[in-house]
């Protein structure tokens, strides 16, 4: 697939943020690797979070993670989002429709992902005290590369994005 889009398209700035992760074909979706798992990061249960585009001139793409860490702050703002969960031998794997208008949801996202671990706080696995922190990452570098997404093809400086 050749990409042929304008400068600030969703698809162009995917491809620009995450250029090892990119994954097309000249058929079927547009998958996109959103975290930063690396080659020695050998844990199953790290969350994996996928963007997947099946129109590359849509602004709209699935977000899938994996293994997320949960609570019941994250569980409330997913279903905020209309969120699907599924429950896999790995953790609980979150399926949300989104567009690029709601970079702010992400942003909470988040945050929700990364405050399910701290002190006096208790979980279901010990290594989700990384995994929260490199989630929750994850997925605020995606909501600024959205928000700046969203200003540019608006036009504006000013951005009113929607949960």
């Amino acid at each position: 697939m050749s990409i042929t889009k304008t400068q600030n398209s969703l698809l162009t700035q995917l491809v620009k943020a995450y250029p090892q992760q990119f994954k097309s074909t000249n058929t079927g979706p547009i998958l996109v690797q959103v975290d930063d798992q690396e080659s020695d990061d050998s844990y199953p249960g790290f969350c994996h979070i996928q963007l997947k585009m099946s129109d590359p001139n849509s602004t709209e793409f699935v977000l899938t993670l994996s293994n997320v860490p949960v609570d019941d702050d994250v569980k409330e703002l997913a279903g905020e989002l209309d969120g699907i969960w599924e429950s896999t031998r790995f953790g609980e794997r979150l399926t949300l429709e989104l567009s690029v208008s709601q970079c702010t949801a992400i942003s909470n996202l988040a945050t929700a992902i990364r405050n399910v671990v701290g002190k006096g706080r208790h979980y279901d696995d010990p290594n989700w005290k990384w995994i929260a922190k490199r989630a929750g990452q994850s997925l605020q570098r995606l909501a600024k590369l959205l928000f700046q997404t969203y200003r540019h093809s608006n036009n504006t400086t000013s951005l009113n994005p929607t949960l």
